[in-house]
């Protein structure tokens, strides 16, 4: 299937999307031209991470709860699931790794850049014939069928007007009976108590020195540790995307969001503590001796925080959370 092959909706009987149809057209130019920059660059992110997310060997042990449950899901409701749309879906990687299971997946992003990456990628690893990637806005895109699938990883929470967004794209892109897999901030920002244990840390007279604090300002923009990033209209690949920016603090408590709206058949929540101690005692740490200690150490703060997000009172704060759902029976049902 080609990108001209799409089935692009009907202007005369398609729905409008949320909005009324007037898309933020400016803010959607801007959140593309962020993720092409970076992606340009992205050989800089990874020669000088500001963030776990840039150092693979770190990335892994922290995501790979997440990847575990992602897989069994896959692997469980595998004879259900042999199409699926990820919306944002940068450089394709859940999408190579669902085609290398036989699953036909489309990866829309806004960013070109990105999906020139994403298929690259898709053709050296022998599976273009199982992705399509394009690079448009989901919400003016469709499949040529309602897909088995629909997931997002970290996506969805840019977007404006969330429950109207979140319903059209499941109206128009899923089949009745099929599942979304989201995986999404489920609170911005640390929780209270680890931001300040963190701050404590980055503040104290002896380890203060140990941290690169020059570069961890320039990353958030910020003057001080405790102040607000600055402003100004320079793009900082190293910081939020300018979606992020618009919308932080906005968007609906999700985990409330989904439980009322959709059955959801499992929730879990990951990264309370982890992630974000290893920016403090990793990629901010000049110690080359802390580092390899946090780096000894990470599996066993992982495994453990795992067990702790388990409790409710720590999932409030959990950094992201995974949702799989479907559609009530009696919707699904209409």
């Amino acid at each position: 299937m080609s990108e001209n092959d799409q089935k692009q909706p009907d202007p005369a009987s398609a729905a409008t999307p949320p909005g009324g149809g007037a898309r933020p057209e400016q803010l959607l130019a801007k959140e593309a031209a962020f993720w092409d920059l970076q992606e340009e660059r992205i050989g800089s992110l990874y020669a000088r991470p500001h963030d776990w997310r840039f150092v693979p060997k770190l990335a892994d042990i922290i995501i790979r709860p997440r990847v575990k449950t992602l897989l069994r899901l896959l692997g469980t409701h595998r004879q259900e699931i042999k199409s699926l749309v990820d919306i944002g879906c940068g450089n394709g990687w859940l999408c190579h790794a669902t085609a290398k299971r036989g699953i036909f997946s489309y990866g829309i992003d806004l960013s070109p850049k990105k999906i020139e990456t994403a298929k690259r990628m898709a053709k050296e690893q022998g599976i273009a014939h199982l992705c399509e990637f394009v690079a448009a806005d989901v919400m003016d895109w469709r499949p040529q069928q309602p897909v088995d699938l629909l997931t997002s990883h970290g996506s969805l929470h840019h977007f404006p007007e969330f429950a109207k967004t979140l319903t059209f794209l499941v109206e128009h892109h899923l089949r009745p009976d099929g599942y979304m897999l989201f995986v999404e901030p489920n609170h911005e920002g640390m929780a209270p108590a680890v931001a300040q244990r963190l701050l404590w840390w980055g503040q104290h007279p002896f380890w203060k020195r140990f941290f690169d604090i020059d570069f961890y300002l320039e990353v958030t923009g910020k003057q001080t540790l405790d102040g607000p990033a600055a402003g100004g209209d320079e793009m900082n690949i190293r910081h939020e995307s300018p979606a992020g920016v618009e919308f932080f603090g906005e968007h609906i408590h999700l985990d409330d969001y989904f439980r009322e709206h959709y059955e959801v058949i499992e929730r879990h929540f990951y990264h309370y503590y982890a992630s974000h101690a290893t920016n403090a005692f990793y990629v901010f740490m000049k110690s080359k001796l802390i580092r390899f200690a946090w780096r000894l150490m990470l599996p066993w703060i992982v495994r453990r925080e795992t067990r702790l997000l388990r409790d409710p009172k720590y999932q409030q704060f959990a950094e992201d959370g995974l949702w799989f759902l479907r559609r009530k029976r009696d919707a699904a049902a209409r």
